[in-house]
This record gives C-alpha cells, structure tokens and sequence, in this order.
C-alpha cells in the first residue's frame, strides 16, 4: 500500500507537472538541446534518465536517478545517485569524465591501445583501474570483481554482454548513443548524462554552456569569411571509399566551418560507400582533402599511387587527425569547438587568429 501511494504521487506528479516543466525548462540545470539520443526529466525530487534507440526512437531505457532516501519504483531501473565507481568503454566517455575531474571513479575501460589520457593510463599501470578488451566481452569477472556501479558502453542497439546477470546485481549497463548524434553539440551533451550520474550535473551543465557559447562564436566567425573552400573527406578501404553523409556530424561541422562540402546534399547520417572512380570523378579538383587516414604523403601514396590524380594532393592541401588518433577521439567529441577552430585555421587565412591547431595538422612529404 506504501508503494501504490508513492508510484501513485509520482505519476500525478509528472501529469500534473508536464506543462509547467516545458514553461520552465529555459531555466532548468540539465536541459537537452541538441542531443537526440537521451532525455533527463526532472519533476520535483525525481529525476529520471531516459536513453533512445536511434533506429527506433523509441525509449530503450529509462532509469530512475534515486537520491539518498528514496524508495526504487518498481518496475522501473533505479540506479543510486551520485555512483563512486563506473566501467567506461569508450575513449570519448574518458573525455567527459576527465571534464568532470571523476578519472578516479573509473574502475574499467576497454582496451589501454585506445587511451591517450595518462592519468588512466598511470592508474592502470599501478593496477587501479582493470581492461576488459572493449564492449563485447566474454567474461565478466574483471566487472564483476571492480563492482562497479555503472558500465557506460557503446550503444549499438543490443544489451550488454551478461546485463541480466549483472543487473540483478546492482550493476547498471547504460548504452551511450554519442556517436550517433548528427549534431557537433549533441554529442558534446552526454557530459550532462555523466553529470547527473556523478551527481555533478551544475559541473557538466556549466562547461556545456561554455563551450556552446564558444562554437557559435567560431561558426559566427567562419561564416564571416568570405571564402568557401570545396572540401572532400574520407578514405579507401579496400575497395570502397567511405565519406561522410550529408546530415552526418561531420558534415554538419563542415557547414558550420563555412565549406563547400561536394556530398552535403547526400542523405543519412553514416558513411556515404562509394568506389574509387566515383569520387575522383566529383572530387579530381576539389580545394582541400580531410581525413584520409595517413600521416604522410609518402604513407599515402606509397601503396595508392592513383591519388595523385587529386589537385588536393598535387597542392598539399591534405589534412588528418591521424598524427594523434587516440588524442582526437578522446576529446574531439566533448571539445567540438576546437575542431571548429581547427577548420578556421586550416581554410579561412583572411580571418586573422593566432590559434594553433588542437587535432589537425598538414601532411607532410
């Protein structure tokens, strides 16, 4: 009975609430912007985290943040906030939580070859934090000895590996969809998803807005230019040469950047799969060439001769993030208005900044 009066104030509470939480959320601390992959709901003392399928839009998960001296809603995940401990499986959830200064409340991560951060890669060294190898693994012994409040993995539409065993253990598997944002800032918004888990959601609210404020202040800047270079982007794997898709994240940083994006048009927000002739054929004169997966020319052509047939490459006007791999994926995502920066640098020369670049740098011979 104790239970039917609680689920029964909290689902009034919400009802009765709605309208007032939507007049309200210009002043909320937490509000989702531009993220399409997670709500947060506050009503009241309640809060409640709410992860979306991509593929569906539909809610995958929803969980009940219960703060110390409140009840678990049955039927529903409550996981106790703030969480001392959590397995981040992904190089770009170190980046946020190194935002939160909360690197010590990583107890897992995937794979040491994939993390640049050298206060995780100390603490793993000194035998504080353990790897598992990445998001599908075998065993769970390393989590289920660390007992982790949190295992953060890479959404992909499917459970965790052993989330029911771990579950009932009080083990919570969150699926993060930041990679599948097609804005530059909503993915960049998942620090907030952090924040209201390490109960530092003012901490992640204030650097979102900061570096929002940031991004817009660089695009307002590229926008000034009045140049518009032609840019093409991607690689050959294989045989197939795999681009950004117009609505993808990318080419929504290249809009931003003021560029002449050759697929911006296209549809999706994946890769675009395209063969070598194709792109040659749209691509033979285009300005600039990003991201082809090299650190040199002589590493670029030395097996692909044929890309000299790009004008991008005859006037060295090819740029990678590949110099620093580890380093760009862990923090580009939560620092977008540095790759922002770096596109100004790299093809507006009338803007006059004295920035260096953070992730990009030229090829050299």
């Amino acid at each position: 009975m104790k239970f039917l009066r609680f689920f029964f104030f909290v689902s009034l509470f919400l009802f009765s609430c709605k309208s007032t939480v939507k007049k309200e959320e210009g002043t909320k601390i937490g509000l989702i912007k531009y993220a399409s992959n997670f709500k947060i709901e506050e009503a009241g003392e309640f809060t409640f985290l709410m992860i979306i399928n991509p593929e569906t839009n539909e809610i995958e998960n929803k969980y009940f943040l219960k703060k110390e001296g409140q009840e678990d809603i049955q039927g529903m995940l409550s996981v106790s906030v703030p969480i001392k401990s959590i397995a981040a499986l992904s190089s770009t959830h170190i980046g946020m939580l190194n935002k939160l200064n909360s690197l010590d409340e990583v107890l897992i991560i995937s794979d040491t070859n994939y993390i640049y951060n050298k206060t995780i890669k100390s603490r793993f060294r000194n035998g504080l934090i353990e790897s598992v190898g990445g998001d599908g693994v075998e065993s769970v012994e390393p989590i289920l000895y660390s007992r982790v409040n949190v295992v953060m993995f890479s959404g992909f539409g499917k459970p965790f590996s052993h989330q029911d065993k771990l579950e009932k253990l009080g083990i919570y598997c969150i699926p993060n969809y930041d990679w599948r944002e097609f804005h530059p800032l909503g993915k960049a918004e998942w620090i907030k998803v952090f924040g209201y888990l390490l109960g530092k959601e003012k901490e992640a609210s204030d650097y979102f807005d900061r570096i929002e404020r940031e991004y817009f202040n660089l695009l307002n800047l590229a926008k000034a230019s009045v140049k518009k270079p032609t840019v093409f982007s991607g690689s050959l794997l294989g045989d197939v040469w795999y681009a950004p898709a117009g609505e993808s994240f990318n080419a929504k940083l290249y809009e931003d950047a003021n560029l002449d994006y050759v697929y911006s048009q296209s549809k999706g927000t994946g890769s675009l799969d395209k063969s070598f002739e194709e792109i040659l054929l749209d691509n033979q004169n285009t300005e600039y060439w990003l991201n082809p997966n090299s650190t040199s020319f002589t590493d670029l052509l030395a097996n692909q001769s044929k890309m000299t047939y790009f004008k991008a490459v005859q006037d060295k006007k090819v740029y990678d993030y590949s110099f620093q791999m580890n380093y760009f994926w862990e923090n580009s995502a939560i620092e977008p208005q540095k790759v922002l920066s770096d596109f100004i640098t790299i093809f507006h020369n009338d803007i006059k900044r004295d920035d260096s670049l953070y992730f990009y740098q030229q090829l050299k011979d």
